[in-house]
Parts: C-alpha cells; structure tokens; sequence
C-alpha cells in the first residue's frame, strides 16, 4: 500500500523481456528444470506475478519507470514438494538491470530484490521511518558494498546468510550501518542416518556430502532452512529437524 500510495500510473510505459537465472549446477542434478513464479510491481503501482512450468517463456514486464523496484523470480519443483518461496529467489532491480529491453535477472539481484520487499514492509511507526523508503535507497551503493571487503568474507561468498529482515528494519528504524551485514548465528548440527549429497536453499551454498550411513553435518541458525537430496527434503534448525522422504 506504500507504494499505491506513492506510485501512480502514467502514459509511455516500456516493456521489458525478464532473462532467468540459470540454476546451479547442483540444484539441476538433484531437482531438474524448475518451474518459476515471477513477482514485480507493475504500472498501476502494485504487485503482479506470473507462474509457469519448466521451459516457458515469462511474460513482458511493464515496471514503475520512476522508482527503483524490483523483480523477483522463485524457483520451484512441486513433484518434489519445493513451492515458491523456499529455494532463494533471483530477482533484479529496475531500472539498473534494465538494457535495450531485456531485464536480466541474477541470483545476486535477488538479494537486492528481498531486501527492498523487506524495507517495503518494515515497521514505520517513528516520524524519522516514514522517509526510508526503498525506492529512494542508494542500491548501487549497497551493490557495491556487498563486492567488497568492508563485508564479511562468508557474506560475499554467500549473502543469504545475513537476516535481511532483521537489517531492513533496524535500516527504516535509524538509517542504514553497513557493520549489521553480518551472518546469523550458526550451530553444527548431525543428522543421523542421511548420506549422499544435500543442496542447500541458497544458489550460493555447496552441495554437502555425508558419508554412507551418515550422519550430514550441516550448519543451522534459530530460523529453519532446507536442504534436498535425491530422497528427501530436510527442514532443519538450532531446534530440531524434520526429513520428509521423497
């Protein structure tokens, strides 16, 4: 509704073909093809999404040309139970990923992509909230800093481990501090009578390999993730875990 607010529609929109990520090479030999569900905000200043199956083609994208938003693409497998929202997204922001009308999305936009809907959302009770607004917020400054060594190591290497919704809402609550782009908290966890090789929700992790019998050592934060193999699908946090087989 912020954005309703902010954004009205206008003459002259242009369209813009969105070119997918290509999945890891890992997430292809466990899961295959992934169907996808394309979210973004439209002309009329509100969000749309499509879905489609492995191979088809995504619709055109007429963005907001005044503001930077964004673009979200979740890869999904329903044959083996994964619906959008839990492998991580690639995304892009418009217009800076915009060229000759193709929109080129990546797994590294679709960071900046989560972390705009995450400012988009925060709480904006204080007076001094109501004017960090994402689509006024310096991304190729945030872009550049991530490339950088002002960032942890295991963050560049892969920027999901950070809590962008805790650092969306402490960025609107008092302004942006690039020292709270920092890694959740992480506790080693076996679990016991898994082997083969487990992918992770996050197109930057490793494929894991457990030895036969197991157990799969895996790092886990207080918010559950998920891993997949060929036989199963693994919710797992500091708290416990939970195997559904496939």
């Amino acid at each position: 509704m912020i954005l309703l607010a902010a954004c009205g529609s206008g003459p002259g929109r242009s369209a813009y073909r969105p070119h997918l990520p290509v999945i890891p090479g890992c997430w292809q030999e466990i899961l295959g093809e992934p169907h996808w569900r394309l979210e973004w905000i439209g002309e009329e200043g509100v969000w749309k999404d499509w879905e489609g199956p492995a191979g088809s083609e995504p619709p055109l994208l007429s963005p907001v040309v005044e503001w930077t938003t964004p673009v979200l693409a979740w890869p999904f497998w329903p044959e083996a139970g994964l619906s959008p929202g839990v492998m991580r997204p690639g995304g892009a922001l418009f217009p800076w990923d915009a060229r000759d009308g193709s929109l080129r999305l990546s797994w590294e936009g679709g960071v900046d992509a989560v972390f705009w809907k995450e400012l988009a959302a925060a709480d904006r009770s204080s007076e001094a909230s109501q004017g960090r607004l994402p689509w006024y917020f310096d991304w190729q400054r945030f872009r550049k800093l991530l490339e950088s060594g002002d960032v942890p190591d295991e963050l560049r290497r892969d920027p999901w481990l950070a809590d962008w919704r805790e650092i969306a809402g402490k960025t609107v609550e008092s302004g942006f501090d690039r020292r709270r782009i920092v890694s959740r908290r992480l506790t080693e966890v076996a679990v016991p009578g898994l082997d083969g090789s487990w992918v992770g929700a996050s197109p930057f992790t490793p494929p894991l390999e457990a030895p036969p019998g197991g157990p799969l050592v895996l790092m886990a934060a207080a918010a559950p993730d998920t891993w997949v193999s060929l036989t199963g699908v693994l919710r797992c946090s500091t708290l416990g875990w939970v195997l559904r087989r496939r």
